[in-house]
């Protein structure tokens, strides 16, 4: 399991240890957003979890995670998961192996500096990974519950599923059936 732009590895952290049998990557470009995953996988002793601090364009991992995840992202890692920046997007559909899954939420506005996303940029970035050999299995708002589960501070802090809105994609590598 790959969490790309995990920020504080709240995630990672609590699917490392709540299960043993999955190998936990959390990934972020900042080393001060990581430092609070770090100490805590280190006094809880996590063996199953890895925090990598480095851009995602830069991992060199192909057909590697059974499930990626990208909670709210901003910058870069939000115009690769809309598939405007394309060296990012690639990347992102490089990550997940065949029948993988890729879970991406996301939550844009006017007062973020760009047009809150229609209904026609989200048919977009679906027909994108689409094309790129994504099956979509999952298109609707995001929820609190969703913010709780993602473990997201950010996305807390937002708000998103209360008072500002967000959307959650869920998309399967593959055609196949899960």
């Amino acid at each position: 399991m790959v969490d790309a732009g995990t920020g504080d590895g709240r995630y990672p952290l609590h699917v490392a240890r709540t299960r043993a049998d999955t190998f936990a990557i959390g990934l972020d470009a900042s080393s001060d957003a990581l430092a609070y995953a770090a100490r805590r996988a280190v006094r809880d002793r996590v063996p199953n979890l890895v925090l990598l601090r480095e851009p995602l364009e830069r991992v060199a991992l192909d057909s590697f995670a059974d499930e990626l995840t990208i909670h709210f992202p901003w910058g870069s890692l939000l115009r690769g998961a809309l598939a405007e920046d394309r060296g990012v997007f690639e990347v992102i559909c490089r990550l997940p192996r065949s029948a993988g899954h890729l879970t991406l939420a996301f939550s844009v506005i006017a007062r973020d500096g760009r047009a809150p996303l229609s209904a026609r940029d989200i048919a977009r970035v679906t027909r994108e990974y689409r094309m790129a050999g994504f099956t979509l299995i999952e298109d609707r708002a995001v929820e609190r519950s969703d913010v709780a589960a993602a473990r997201s501070s950010w996305g807390k802090r937002l708000d998103v599923g209360g008072t500002r809105p967000g959307h959650l994609l869920r998309f399967r590598r593959g055609s196949a059936p899960a």
